[in-house]
């Protein structure tokens, strides 16, 4: 499904509030908005949970919508604000530590830390979720999800000039923390984002 065909699409969703409609919508995003939350989130099944939850977000607020943006930019925000709000739940768990004492305790062999080797080599996700958000987010956007500057704009609200700058600084934070690492399979990440 093309851009125009979405929008042609969403307005009619519009007006009908059809749930099946968005079920074309869904079929048509759902994997590059799951790309993209895995990347992010880093955990499978926090990214399909996720994944879910902004499609959900985004039938509730499909009113919301306008054309200034294409439905899939305005997608990735809700995409991004959605995983930025774990990433800092997240935090939140970590600092306060009392908090975690009453959850029930998830075993790391669960698959919490589960990593695509398809998508990205396991150094290179290291390397990544010492970078922030925005950072990761950026990375993410640019390189996996082959977003251009212009595009990144409209997403994030920023100019292209400064996107390429902020680019550029986490691709060099990225690539000193993937240099303190060890081993061949560092040297094929570190080739990965050159």
């Amino acid at each position: 499904m093309d851009k125009e065909q979405i929008e042609r699409v969403i307005e009619e969703i519009k007006s009908s509030g059809s749930l099946e409609m968005f079920g074309d919508i869904i079929e048509a995003l759902q994997q590059p908005i799951f790309t993209y939350c895995y990347h992010m989130l880093g955990h499978r099944q926090e990214a399909e949970d996720a994944v879910q939850e902004v499609f959900i977000k985004a039938y509730e607020h499909i009113d919301k919508y306008t054309k200034s943006d294409s439905f899939s930019a305005w997608v990735y925000k809700i995409a991004y604000h959605h995983c930025l709000n774990l990433i800092n739940r997240r935090k939140l768990y970590r600092m306060v530590p009392f908090l975690k004492r009453g959850m029930a305790a998830v075993s790391q062999n669960e698959g919490e830390i589960r990593v695509d080797h398809e998508q990205v080599s396991y150094p290179l996700h290291q390397a990544m979720s010492r970078l922030s958000a925005e950072d990761r987010n950026l990375i993410i956007l640019r390189v996996i999800e082959e977003k251009g500057y212009e595009e990144l704009s409209v997403l994030l609200n920023k100019k292209p000039a400064t996107l390429r700058k902020q680019y550029e600084r986490a691709l060099r934070k990225c690539k000193h923390y993937l240099q303190l690492q060890k081993g061949g399979e560092v040297n094929e990440a570190y080739k990965a984002i050159r």
